[in-house]
């Protein structure tokens, strides 16, 4: 009678312990972490086919042994889907929104006003200095020449932050 009441506190357990793996993997795929969850779930479930394989027969336990591996393939197509365009995790996590120029966003102000002005060098351009344009102080760069202090420069291009200059023809 002792044997068969063990027997039936092992199926018990082995529900719960399936039950409580399924739960855990569910959550570790839904919450960002160090996997804690995820790694109590599954040994939950390795632990209750151990259990498995002292309660129910052989053909049995391979049918658990499926349902678990498809629970958990089932949850990742899940969580993929649910992460991917549309989803809730999509939704949630990813930003959405274009910071781009025309809505008025740039990291860089632009000087493209400054192409075909001409200035004077503050300092020795090699190849980077200051110079005078339009009774604006700003850094420039040169394509590689040295110029010196008080040549008369133009502005040839504007890279973002990159003002480059070439020797102004008299």
């Amino acid at each position: 009678m002792a044997l068969i009441e063990v027997f039936e506190h092992l199926e018990w357990l082995m529900v719960l312990l399936f039950i409580l793996g399924t739960v855990l993997v569910a959550i570790e795929f839904m919450t960002p972490g160090f996997g804690i969850a995820g790694t109590l779930g599954i040994i939950s479930l390795v632990i209750g086919i151990v259990v498995a394989s002292q309660v129910v027969s052989p053909p049995v336990l391979m049918v658990i042994i499926v349902v678990v591996l498809l629970t958990i393939v089932f949850l990742l197509l899940w969580v993929y889907r649910s992460a991917t365009k549309g989803g809730k995790i999509s939704r949630t996590l990813l930003l959405h929104s274009r910071l781009d120029r025309e809505s008025g966003y740039t990291s860089v102000h632009l000087e493209d006003n400054l192409v075909g002005m001409e200035g004077v060098t503050l300092s020795m351009l090699r190849p980077s200095g200051t110079a005078l344009i339009g009774n604006k102080r700003v850094d420039v760069v040169t394509e590689g020449e040295f110029i010196p202090q008080g040549t008369k420069v133009k502005v040839i291009k504007v890279e973002g932050f990159r003002i480059v200059v070439a020797r102004a023809d008299d």
